[in-house]
């Protein structure tokens, strides 16, 4: 996937929520489109690029949220570019917390995602060069991930664009390097973990 189809995707993405911002200063009162997204998020690593922006969906009173990401790994981070897509869920089991100033906090985040690798090394295919009974089971272009963490929120009354700004940050991983445990007891607690963070717009 070259970077002019990946900027291609990028644009079909952002339109909704560019349109969404666009729409409410017109005016406040128009009625959202089904396809408009609730918010924005853009997130810094967690196995899902090291850049990411994706489109985002509340459901249940925003308790849960379904995001589509487009991520980035430039090119000094891996041995080439890499454009990664991933479906994620996000999951808030507990209240927002009220705190001073308009801020609140919501104590736990659990995300799970499904990536997909746009690159011709990888495939959705299992290959017959390695047994699938031994190391090597998974496809290589799909990551599962996971991951956990609170959100420090701020709500924004005075805007006319958006509603809440959200700053998260989160434990994250993914299956390969979580089964990779079993094959080799060196690894610990900190070799399958990584850390990301996060930025959630919400609109009004």
């Amino acid at each position: 996937m070259n970077f002019h189809k990946a900027l291609f995707l990028l644009c079909l993405l952002a339109a909704p929520y560019l349109s969404k911002a666009q729409n409410t200063e017109i005016s406040s009162a128009t009625a959202r489109k089904w396809y408009a997204p609730d918010a924005v998020t853009l997130q810094f690593a967690g196995n899902i690029g090291m850049f990411a922006v994706a489109p985002s969906y509340s459901f249940a009173h925003d308790k849960l949220n379904a995001e589509l990401f487009y991520g980035y790994v430039p090119e000094f981070e891996a041995e080439e570019k890499l454009h990664i897509l991933t479906l994620k869920g996000v999951y808030k089991p507990f209240r927002k917390v009220p705190l001073k100033n308009n801020f609140s906090l919501t104590p736990l985040r659990f995300g799970l995602g499904l990536s997909y690798y746009f690159r011709s090394q990888f495939s959705t295919n299992w290959s017959n060069t390695y047994p699938t009974n031994d190391y090597y089971w998974w496809t290589s272009s799909l990551r599962l991930t996971g991951s956990l963490g609170p959100a420090l929120n701020y709500s924004l009354p005075n805007s006319r664009n958006f509603r809440e700004l959200s700053l998260y940050g989160d434990v994250s991983t993914y299956d390969l390097i979580v089964t990779s445990v079993v094959k080799d007891k060196s690894l610990t607690a900190w070799d399958i973990v990584s850390f990301d963070v996060g930025l959630r717009a919400s609109f009004r």
